[in-house]
């Protein structure tokens, strides 16, 4: 480690007091990290045990502070990328040569409202998107990603999902429902509401119940968004308040 008589504190010019924790670089001046590594940074001084808070005209204080340099990260990020898009093509060829089989068809008997269905919201006719515990139709057995053929004999597959659930709602107790349920070889996406390959699901999510499972695009989408929202608070919430007229003051202004 570098000792304090190396290091500036004059955080405007000189090297500083910061170290990458990957490649091990020191003497780095602020603006080789991020605001996020930067904020995390200070952060981490609100937890060191034992500081010596003294002060006095003979006590000169160094702040040594660590984190990942903005070229480590950018390249953590590149091989991260690199590694997805490598799984990515590997899910779309194994979805590819997927066989999947015809889809079964269901006939099941509500005799009493609600029925306890959710339609989705997206793509063509009425497809379910979930069937709630302890309803008529969870207790039959009807699954997301069933889609709605027939009502009482009267096929349906040309009416939307609007006009589907009219019908559902005027047809008389008991009703026979026949549905088309989600073939072999696929499952069904409760985000993006679409029947697709298996492999494009991961093992660990064919594992979770039907009305939480998501395809891996789904999911990759939805911590990318996750990650996004998160930075802008932190960044809104500014992260560690330094004493003003500090050196670590000076430094949350430069990098302001």
């Amino acid at each position: 480690m570098a000792k304090s008589e190396d290091l500036s504190t004059d955080w405007q010019k000189s090297a500083g007091d910061f170290s990458c924790t990957v490649c091990q670089r020191k003497r780095l001046p602020a603006s080789e990290f991020s605001k996020k590594q930067v904020a995390k940074a200070l952060e981490s001084l609100r937890s060191i045990p034992d500081k010596d808070v003294r002060t006095g005209p003979d006590i000169h204080t160094v702040t040594y502070l660590s984190g990942v340099c903005k070229k480590c990260a950018e390249e953590k990020e590149q091989t991260e990328k690199a590694a997805a898009e490598a799984k990515r093509e590997e899910r779309e060829k194994a979805a590819g040569e997927a066989v999947i089989e015809a889809p079964e068809r269901v006939e099941v008997s509500f005799d009493a409202r609600p029925f306890g269905m959710t339609p989705a919201t997206k793509g063509n006719g009425y497809v379910v998107l979930k069937a709630s515990d302890g309803k008529p139709a969870a207790k039959a057995g009807v699954r997301p990603g069933w889609r709605l053929v027939a009502i009482s004999g009267e096929s349906c597959e040309s009416l939307d999902m609007n006009g589907a659930q009219a019908k559902l709602k005027a047809a008389d107790l008991p009703v026979t429902v026949l549905f088309e349920a989600v073939p072999g070889g696929a499952d069904f996406c409760v985000s993006c509401q679409e029947v697709l390959a298996m492999p494009l699901f991961s093992r660990k999510m064919r594992t979770k119940p039907p009305e939480k499972r998501r395809c891996s695009s789904c999911v990759e989408a939805s911590e990318a968004d996750g990650e996004a929202a998160e930075g802008e608070v932190q960044e809104q919430a500014g992260g560690y308040s330094a004493p003003e007229g500090s050196k670590l003051s000076e430094l949350q202004q430069l990098c302001a």
